[in-house]
């Protein structure tokens, strides 16, 4: 097996949320993409990228202004200090105002933020992108269903739920390649995928294709074409993929464009956000937006970051743990990965990978498997990548599969998939591995003692299920028959409205 640094994988220093140490293999299966082809021929690149200052734009900052301020006020306000308006959520009103050459950010904030008539003034911070399918990679996806180490347990959740086309992820990331536009293509592997309408808030257009790879990637895991005798699987391929692009082509996004993304996502149907990037800053602007979009039943899923070695700061909006689930990453034995934050906010742990080893003998680094592009967006060829921003779509794609399956508040998926974790670490939940490895079979097959509605809440819903059950007598399965006494009959119903009061 060759090892080589290749001079054009320089291009992709400052690309790529793999993590701010990136290291990645690349799966070329010949010259053209076709279901036969078994013989994988491997290029390992290896490199090592770190993102330095600045953490946010220094010619822009955000400026939310008290409510029922006349616009006029507002502009008044952002003249009298030579600044512009650069753009504005429709939404919320916010601004994103440009600021003179002659002032800094840390300036600019300081004075806005004692105008009596704005509510905050903050920095503009930048994130970063921190059944058996017959597909012909499969075997190479250790990380969603692996019986020795690894896996998530995905064949037992499929059959169960393979995705509703109703339940809607939305990807805020660089981008996807799913559409033909322009001098964009479809990554092949995503030819069977459904996709709603999104937005590109970097380039202000309704086409949000990936012009970096890293959102196809993520995107893979979520919901690739699955079981069409062709590349690889992914979790939730029944449910459909919004195309949300709020980071650009050098792997950074501003807090202001992922705000936007977050208010498009929740207002337009989305029932899961996947957000594989952060960074240290935290802000006003983006904690609204989580928040709002948990209120709407949004489950939010977070990368918790690849900082470890780095001082191991919080990366936001994992961080957020009242509206996010932080995701950190584990290898094929199950222990965290080297890179992975750790902290108090973190919730779960999924696969990320690890490509410095092969643990699982298959010639391959352990990196996580999917389909995207190098340099240029019309090569499709299947990359193993490593990272916490790999480990976060499993876990938006086992919320999805819930969501399919009647399980619809934010906080009841989080408690099932919480619950259903593989404790690999202290028992019950540690700062190094959260709640446990993710298991998606077992997070499908979660139930509670009382619920006949399959929601996982105890509710008239279920009483009325139960009367049905005893008037027609007609089997509803053993939780009907709470007592198990093998009878239903009032027994069952104070079990039924005991657990109902609780």
């Amino acid at each position: 097996m060759n090892h080589c640094i290749a001079c054009w994988i320089q291009k992709l220093k400052f690309r790529l949320c793999a993590g701010l140490f990136l290291v990645f293999s690349v799966i070329m299966p010949g010259p053209a993409i076709c279901a036969d082809v078994d013989e994988l021929l491997v290029d390992y690149s290896l490199t090592e990228t770190s993102f330095g200052p600045p953490t946010w734009s220094e010619w822009e900052i955000i400026v939310k202004f008290k409510s029922d301020i006349p616009q006029d006020d507002e502009n008044a306000v952002i003249r009298q200090y030579g600044c512009s308006t650069a753009g504005k959520c429709s939404f919320t009103g916010l601004r994103l105002v440009q600021i003179p050459e002659s002032m800094t950010a840390c300036e600019m904030v300081d004075l806005f933020g004692k105008e009596p008539i704005v509510d905050y003034a903050e920095f503009n911070y930048y994130a970063k992108i921190s059944f058996v399918p017959d597909d012909t990679f499969y075997r190479y996806q250790w990380n969603l269903n692996n019986k020795i180490s690894g896996g998530i347990g995905a064949e037992s959740a499929w059959d169960i739920q393979t995705g509703d086309p109703n339940v809607i992820v939305a990807v805020l990331d660089t981008g996807i390649a799913y559409e033909d536009f322009g001098t964009f293509k479809q990554a092949p592997d995503l030819a069977g995928t459904t996709f709603v309408q999104g937005y590109d808030f970097i380039n202000n257009d309704s086409h949000a294709n990936d012009d970096h790879g890293h959102g196809t990637h993520v995107t893979g895991t979520i919901a690739q074409n699955t079981n069409n005798s062709a590349g690889v699987a992914g979790l939730a391929f029944g449910c459909s993929i919004m195309p949300v692009k709020v980071v650009s082509n050098e792997g950074k996004g501003s807090h202001f464009d992922i705000a936007l993304g977050i208010y498009f996502a929740a207002n337009n149907g989305a029932k899961v956000i996947n957000m594989s990037l952060g960074g240290e800053g935290k802000s006003a602007t983006l904690k609204d937006a989580v928040s709002y979009a948990h209120s709407k039943g949004v489950t939010i899923v977070c990368a918790a970051g690849n900082e470890f070695l780095a001082g191991n700061p919080k990366s936001y909006p994992a961080a957020y743990d009242d509206y996010c689930i932080a995701v950190g990453a584990t290898r094929y034995d199950e222990t965290r990965a080297y890179y992975s934050n750790t902290g108090s906010h973190l919730d779960i742990m999924a696969p990320g990978g690890d490509l410095l080893v092969d643990q699982n003998g298959d010639g391959y680094g352990d990196g996580i498997l999917q389909q995207t592009f190098g340099i240029d967006p019309n090569i499709f060829s299947y990359w193993f990548f490593q990272g916490t921003s790999m480990a976060a779509p499993h876990v938006s794609g086992a919320a999805a599969l819930l969501i399919s399956n009647g399980v619809t508040d934010p906080n009841m998926v989080r408690d099932v998939i919480q619950q259903t974790a593989k404790d690999i670490g202290p028992e019950g939940w540690d700062e190094e591995t959260g709640w446990g490895l993710i298991d998606i079979g077992a997070a499908m097959n979660y139930r509670v003692l009382g619920d006949l509605s399959g929601d996982l809440l105890v509710s008239l819903d279920d009483f009325s299920l139960m009367a049905d059950d005893w008037l027609h007598h007609t089997a509803l399965g053993p939780m009907t028959d709470i007592n198990d006494d093998g009878f239903v009959n009032f027994v069952d119903f104070a079990m039924l409205a005991d657990k109902w009061s609780k």
